[in-house]
């Protein structure tokens, strides 16, 4: 009863200090009765809490580091889904690639592009060694998008950016979701090699006149077979080389980069390539 009763008392802040002695109590956090460990925890003061204003500067605060750590978080990881995307894709078509130089007991890469078969011929050959879900034929759109960004602006001959264009390729969707195309060389010739020409271009990317209302040209010489593009995510964005979509040369020994480094990608994964706008002026 009178334990009750001191007890009462401390409740409602009365009680004397030797009634809170005898009872082993302290009001500094924790308490002791009859030396068993009861705990007390001191009720919050509301002259503890943050101001309105404290409240408002921190939230602000915060808002401002979002702001600025968000896009390069969301940045990231798109390219690291890119990246794996790409590994996927290009496992993909070394395999296919290997798999029919086997199959067709060649030494190199000419021995499966015979120079006397059409380019698709030698498109649905290649075809054959992936899973397909939809052809898109040379000179048709459909399957990659109709223009590809290169990895950073390039001067299109007439002050423009340039933009590739895989039209005339031999395209697919493969059932993962990206996408392939391919353009064989073929000349009639016991070997692949073509013949380039190419437009001389000034020291800022600009085709130089001949004078006669053309432009001046050059010939080169080339041991390639082809070349290949993949797309990793299909039709979907950004469409940029360097990004989702990579270029290649097929030549007798290997399949090389071209406008891409895709071994940054796959092994740093580490995307190469510039945002900018497709349709406007070189710069």
């Amino acid at each position: 009863m009178q334990n009750t009763v001191i007890a009462s008392k401390l409740r409602w802040g009365g009680g004397t200090d030797s009634s809170r002695s005898a009872l082993g109590l302290s009001f500094n956090g924790i308490y002791f009765h009859d030396n068993k460990r009861i705990a007390f925890f001191k009720a919050f003061s509301f002259t503890d809490a943050f101001t309105l204003a404290e409240v408002l500067i921190t939230l602000g605060i915060i808002g401002v580091v979002a702001a600025m750590t968000l896009p390069s978080l969301v940045a990231n990881y798109k390219n690291k889904v890119l990246s794996n995307q790409t590994k996927k894709t290009y496992s993909t078509l070394l395999n296919a690639m290997n798999k029919w130089q086997y199959e067709m007991g060649a030494s190199d890469y000419s021995g499966i592009f015979i120079q006397t078969k059409t380019q698709k011929e030698l498109s649905d050959e290649f075809f054959s060694y992936l899973k397909i879900i939809k052809k898109c034929p040379g000179g048709t759109n459909g399957c990659l998008s109709t223009e590809y960004k290169y990895p950073k602006a390039k001067n299109n001959g007439l002050g423009k950016n340039a933009v590739m264009n895989p039209k005339g390729y031999h395209k697919a969707i493969l059932a993962d979701g990206s996408s392939v195309a391919i353009m064989p060389y073929v000349n009639g010739d016991s070997e692949c090699g073509r013949i380039f020409i190419d437009r001389v271009t000034d020291s800022n990317g600009n085709w130089v006149s001949d004078g006669k209302g053309g432009y001046e040209t050059k010939e080169t010489y080339s041991k390639q077979c082809g070349v290949l593009i993949i797309d990793a995510n299909g039709l979907k964005g950004p469409n940029q080389l360097g990004a989702d979509a990579y270029s290649f040369i097929i030549t007798n020994k290997k399949i090389a980069n071209w406008h891409t480094q895709i071994d940054s990608a796959i092994i740093d994964e580490n995307l190469n390539y510039i945002d900018y706008s497709a349709g406007g002026d070189f710069n």
